[in-house]
């Protein structure tokens, strides 16, 4: 979900872009539930993949953004010189309840959960791009 609100955030920026989880099976789509909300939101799920977080990912990445504390100190202690700048997505968030609180989780949860996660990226991830565009 956070991969397709980037990708249609960014526009017509050429960065490369990518997502990846700890949790994560290789190659598997969004689950229905995303697939719908993305859907219904106007977004495409097409060409989007699970992918494991591997040493090769993070290496080439010049900025990580994580859903949760533990993701972010997961990262920061698996690849300490690689996610050294490594932030949570919440950090960038303009509404008060969520600003530098944990992405839930939403799989098995309610329809409303999925709704509830895409609302906090929906709502971080354009603060994340604007920080981006100022460092350029």
């Amino acid at each position: 979900m956070a991969e397709a609100i980037c990708r249609a955030e960014l526009g017509s920026r050429p960065w490369q872009l990518s997502s990846a989880g700890f949790f994560s099976d290789h190659s598997l789509p969004p689950v229905p539930e995303v697939l719908a909300l993305l859907q219904f939101r106007g977004l495409s799920g097409k060409g989007l993949t699970s992918m494991r977080v591997s040493k090769e990912i993070v290496k080439s990445a010049t900025n990580i953004y994580a859903m949760t504390e533990m993701h972010l100190t997961t990262l920061k202690r698996q690849f300490p010189k690689e996610a050294v700048g490594a932030r949570l997505v919440t950090e960038f968030s303009t509404l008060s309840e969520y600003r530098d609180q944990d992405v839930p989780d939403p799989m098995g949860g309610a329809q409303m959960d999925f709704e509830e996660v895409f609302t906090i990226l929906s709502d971080a991830i354009p603060q994340i791009i604007d920080d981006l565009d100022r460092d350029v």
